[in-house]
């Protein structure tokens, strides 16, 4: 029913107000009910104006015409009279502050939908423009392979392999951004089999990269968004691929249990992080961030970071360590259940075993 508290009040000022009339001499008990009720029901609902006063105006009337006629048959004494026009100041000053604080609320609320409104049209914006420059990306670099692979001078070869090769990070760039979009984004959170998920991420990564790709098997089941996990792998594969350079250098793919978590991750047979980043990472976890430690290898950061990002968000975090044969290690550490925020002494280690 709309506005049951004016419905409420209402019912409990014509009662106050029968037993001011019923009870001479005991007016002002009633009479500080009713206002005490008026307080409480105006702040629990959002009443109209013309409501509002026309409700307070009435109450005020016929409860000041009772005190005043007990002030004059000397029931009363004329003092309390007093009341009247004080508790109607003091009920007229919550209403103004009441109305502040709604009219406060309303206008974050319109430009909190506002700016949720303009970061999608922004994020469309961006996801629009990287899928539209991915498609001639990908044409200039077919024709530019085509021309790699026609006899040619030796010096348009090298000029040819600089152009593929920065078109190929432009390409990258375009796929990073998709990720980004696609790892912020609200999606559907539904029971993930890790086993099924790390097994398509390795088939499609393997069409991609010459590597020998392995699944680790597992009977792990996640409560997540399935598609911002498998962009992290994405992510996490992309630095494993990084930091791996030939074709027989084995990556993994494994989902380990761990006390009330599961540690989804990425190891490789690559050359390894540097021994500054690891000790960055461990001194002051999570380091991962444009300003930390890189070796050679680190671009901007930007990618683990948002792996971080989605890790903490479920109470987690990313751990970087040694994989068996010397290569990189990273995981996301996911609690089972998500929860705001874990502690250092929570943190589990990464299993070394591939």
């Amino acid at each position: 029913m709309r506005h049951r508290m004016l419905l409420t009040w209402s019912v409990v000022a014509v009662f106050c107000s029968l037993l001011m009339v019923a009870i001479p001499g005991s007016e002002t008990v009633p009479y500080h009910i009713a206002w005490a009720a008026f307080a409480l029901c105006f702040g629990l609902e959002q009443w109209s104006r013309r409501a509002t006063w026309v409700g307070l105006g009435v109450f005020t009337v016929v409860t000041g015409a009772i005190i005043v006629y007990r002030a004059a048959t000397g029931v009363l004494d004329w003092q309390e009279t007093a009341e009247i026009p004080l508790m109607l100041l003091l009920m007229a000053l919550m209403i103004w502050h009441v109305r502040r604080r709604q009219q406060a609320l309303a206008d974050l609320t319109t430009s909190a939908a506002r700016e949720r409104a303009e970061s999608t049209m922004r994020e469309l914006l961006t996801l629009r423009t990287s899928h539209e420059m991915r498609s001639p990306l990908t044409i200039a670099r077919g024709y530019v392979e085509m021309m790699l692979d026609s006899p040619r001078a030796s010096d348009d070869l090298e000029d040819l392999r600089v152009v593929d090769e920065e078109l190929a990070r432009l390409t990258r760039v375009c796929e990073r951004l998709v990720r980004s979009m696609r790892l912020g984004g609200d999606l559907e959170v539904t029971e993930v089999r890790l086993d099924a998920l790390l097994g398509q991420t390795a088939e499609r990564w393997s069409a991609v990269a010459t590597r020998r790709w392995q699944v680790e098997p597992t009977s792990e089941v996640l409560t997540c968004a399935s598609e911002r996990l498998r962009a992290c792998l994405d992510t996490m594969i992309e630095n494993a691929l990084r930091y791996t350079d030939d074709d027989d250098d084995t990556v993994v793919l494994y989902a380990r249990p761990l006390e009330d978590a599961v540690a989804v991750g990425v190891a490789d047979s690559g050359r390894g992080f540097s021994s500054d980043v690891l000790r960055s990472t461990s001194a002051q976890w999570p380091d991962l961030t444009m300003d930390g430690v890189r070796d050679d290898l680190s671009q901007t950061g930007l990618g683990l970071s948002l792996v971080r990002d989605v890790a903490a968000r479920r109470g987690g975090w990313v751990h970087l360590g040694v994989s068996p044969w010397g290569g990189a290690d990273v995981a996301m550490v996911l609690p089972r259940q998500p929860e705001p925020t874990l502690s250092k002494g929570q943190r589990l280690p990464v299993g070394s075993e591939p």
